[in-house]
């Protein structure tokens, strides 16, 4: 099977994806694959054009956010932020023939990215693909989240997708866990302890909260951050972006958290927060240079992310000090 590696940069309405092919010629080791909502790949011109007499088809009102790679599939998270988002959770093959432009294809089905049905995938807002092949979905439940009335349809949940068949193999209601007026569900990360024992984290920014759910255990808390974690924030932490990473060193493994108007970066122990911790558990990594837009984590130790209003990507290695001259 050939193997790929990513990096997605999204610039307005368009997502960039920079494949490197580790076993094609090196005339080919990189490709540029530019996506927007123009390139959808339909089951029948029957289905697009009632997709669009209907306008649950508004091409520019699709945005790509969140990308995962698993084997040679990439895997793409559109929101419901506005009308006519067809599915909320797609893919794209990368077999060597694709060109500059690639259609995104529904996945699993279109009839499993349905709105008005509670056990579908209503409103994906992040992914994170599992090292057993279940692709992890927060949905939650709410679409046209950036209109004057945003509209819930079903309550937020995780889905655990088989990546290879598209069968759903977990659906794990939130309800218990959230604020119905205050919470805001952005991102999540999945942790395994064991080959079969998953442990998902997802970061509520409007209640500065960690969610964590052990799968196997089928039960779940939610651990309340100190005040300190947003007191240099200068937004609301009920309307700020609250990011976290997971970063695994030999040693243990961590959260990685920071609001986008923060201006210090955090960091938490998973076993602490797994033992619904104390909040002296939690430490301050250190002073942020910028306003820094965390993209994610690779090789275990390695952030990316990028400065807010620019394009450039950069990375730090959570094994270095957390200095300026340490980032590239």
């Amino acid at each position: 099977m050939e193997l790929y590696f990513g990096l997605f940069i999204t610039c307005y309405a368009n997502i960039y994806v920079f494949s490197q092919n580790t076993v094609c010629n090196s005339s080919d080791i990189c490709r540029l694959y530019e996506l927007n909502g123009h390139y959808i790949q339909w089951p029948n011109k029957k289905v697009e054009a009632d997709y669009t007499y209907n306008k649950h088809f508004i091409p520019k009102n699709i945005v790509f956010t969140r990308a995962q790679i698993c084997g040679n599939q990439v895997f793409f998270v559109s929101p419901r932020y506005k009308e006519g988002v067809p599915f909320t959770l797609g893919h794209m093959l990368l077999n060597g023939k694709d060109k500059s432009h690639n259609y995104v294809r529904p996945f699993p089905t279109l009839e499993k990215n349905v709105v008005d049905d509670h056990k579908a995938i209503v409103n994906a807002v992040d992914i994170y693909m599992g090292q057993n092949g279940i692709l992890w979905v927060l949905d939650i439940g709410v679409v046209n989240t950036l209109e004057e009335k945003p509209k819930k349809e079903c309550e937020a949940k995780v889905l655990g997708i088989d990546y290879g068949n598209g069968r759903i193999i977990h659906t794990i209601t939130l309800r218990s866990l959230i604020c119905r007026v205050r919470s805001r569900l952005q991102f999540l990360v999945v942790e395994y302890i064991t080959d079969d024992k998953p442990i998902i984290y997802i970061g509520d920014g409007g209640t500065r909260s960690i969610i964590v759910w052990n799968v196997q255990g089928k039960e779940g808390h939610k651990v309340k951050l100190p005040s300190t974690s947003a007191i240099t924030c200068t937004d609301s932490t009920a309307e700020d972006v609250f990011y976290l990473v997971l970063v695994e060193k030999s040693n243990s493994s961590y959260i990685y958290f920071t609001y986008l108007s923060s201006a210090e970066l955090f960091k938490v122990r998973t076993k602490d927060l797994r033992k619904r911790i104390n909040p002296r558990c939690i430490v301050s990594v250190g002073r942020k240079p910028c306003k820094m837009v965390i993209l994610g984590s690779a090789y275990g130790s390695v952030i990316y992310f990028r400065i807010k209003g620019l394009k450039h990507l950069y990375s730090w290695d959570a094994r270095d000090g957390f200095l300026e001259e340490n980032m590239m």
